[in-house]
């Protein structure tokens, strides 16, 4: 049996929050916990009964979504932080990314959808909005157009095991895909982790996301 996947919405529209909320507890595999209008009232609600995956609006009053992710990730690191905004806001976008969002849609997804990307988030994958991850790239071509690129730093195969962690595989599975020990994969994600400065599958997905590799 499929575990159970607990939800907290937070969004300042009531309206939203209720139909999201009906959307959501549609799912036999999803139960909303909790349901909130701001930053505070989030932070009180995954103090009291973490969830697996906070459901956020990025525009909150007082405590907006990225100040909340923030404290979020830094008091609660295991809980899936999933944003949510009504446009495509490229400042939006990268400060939630940088802060370890694990996702980012935009309001209208479908509700087929976005079940979908509440499961895969749940899972340990990153999910980003087709325009979102546009964003991203053009931000970073725009910004360093004289800069190093993946390739010239890293070798195919570690580029090869880049794309395979960031699809949501496991060491073991990569090992198996690639014809190696579990132990090695691991030393070869070691090692590739400190040539380029990271020190999680997050900023590994921000990495590939900003370098384009695909």
């Amino acid at each position: 049996m499929t575990p159970e996947i607990h939800v907290i919405i937070a969004d300042d529209q009531m309206l939203l929050r209720n139909s999201l909320e009906q959307i959501i507890n549609s799912a036999p595999d999803l139960t909303v916990t909790g349901a909130v209008g701001s930053g505070e009232e989030l932070i009180a609600s995954c103090l009291a009964s973490p969830p697996d995956l906070v459901l956020m609006d990025v525009e909150m009053p007082h405590i907006d979504g990225l100040a909340a992710l923030k404290i979020l990730k830094k008091n609660h690191p295991g809980i899936k932080v999933l944003m949510l905004t009504t446009f495509e806001n490229p400042e939006y976008i990268t400060e939630a990314l940088l802060g370890k969002a694990d996702g980012y849609i935009t309001k209208d997804i479908g509700y087929e959808k976005l079940l979908v990307t509440i499961r895969c988030v749940a899972m340990g994958l990153t999910v980003l909005h087709p325009g979102a991850r546009e964003i991203l790239l053009e931000r970073v071509k725009t910004r360093n157009p004289g800069k190093t690129t993946y390739t010239d730093i890293l070798s195919v195969e570690e580029i090869t095991i880049i794309r395979l962690i960031v699809m949501g595989e496991s060491n073991k599975a990569i090992a198996e895909t690639l014809h190696y020990a579990e132990g090695t994969i691991k030393n070869k994600v070691s090692r590739f982790y400190e040539k380029l400065g990271i020190t999680n599958r997050m900023e590994l997905a921000i990495y590939a996301v900003e370098n384009g590799i695909e």
